[in-house]
């Protein structure tokens, strides 16, 4: 008898949209008005935005208790403050968690005068003791190819970036059975357990130890959570 694995495809095109003149942003699970129930949170994460922003436009946004904040640029970089007084400026090559003990607002600018920016900002769930107070900055050295780079690391979520040459093949091992694990392509497609992924697609898995992958284009970046559910 062949396993069934629970398993759900996020459709690029199928995520919730909110455009202004200087701001879109492009939403994978379940965000303010949009609401669906195939978007609901998967486990610990709750919301994968990509934000494009316009020059010299800020945004601010409230965050709930108990959240680590990830931020990933895409291109270009961003100012980065709360009512905390965390600050910091992010660029690429760069990813920032921060932990959220209590409602707070987070701002985002885009400090360049002729140009947009681009990111990603990811939510999860967050237990009292999961980072120490404070902004913490990683450098990712994408130097490193066709292998998985460490992100970061909390009690509710792993992360990990690939950058993979065509036809190069990666796989994943989770730490914990009992966790789901969360694919999102930043770019360049993947099949990825039998399933076609293309840019700003996103997998959800369950009831699996390992998977893999297989990169279709040059230069193919993938994202990879592992996730807990419970």
């Amino acid at each position: 008898m062949i396993k069934q694995i629970p398993a759900q495809i996020y459709k690029s095109e199928k995520r919730g949209t909110f455009k202004s003149e200087s701001h879109n942003c492009f939403a994978t699970l379940n965000f303010e008005h949009y609401q669906d129930l195939s978007r609901k949170p998967f486990g610990s994460l709750q919301i994968l935005n990509e934000e494009i922003l316009g020059p010299q436009h800020c945004i601010s946004r409230v965050i709930k208790a108990n959240t680590n904040v990830i931020i990933l640029p895409l291109f270009g970089g961003i100012e980065y403050n709360d009512n905390l007084g965390n600050t910091e400026f992010l660029r690429v090559e760069q990813i920032s968690a921060t932990a959220i003990d209590d409602e707070s607002t987070v701002r985002i600018f885009n400090p360049y005068e002729n140009e947009n920016v681009s990111y990603l900002q990811i939510e999860f769930q967050k237990e009292q003791d999961d980072l120490q107070k404070g902004i913490q900055l990683t450098e990712i050295d994408f130097n490193t190819r066709n292998e998985l780079i460490p992100l970061f690391e909390i009690k509710k979520g792993i992360g990990f970036i690939g950058v993979y040459d065509g036809r190069k093949e990666g796989f994943y091992t989770l730490k914990n059975s009992e966790n789901g694990v969360f694919i999102f392509i930043i770019s360049g497609a993947f099949e990825v357990e039998n399933r076609l992924l293309e840019t700003k697609d996103g997998l959800s898995m369950s009831k699996v130890d390992t998977i893999e992958w297989e990169a279709l284009s040059e230069n193919a970046v993938l994202l990879v959570f592992e996730v807990v559910l419970k």
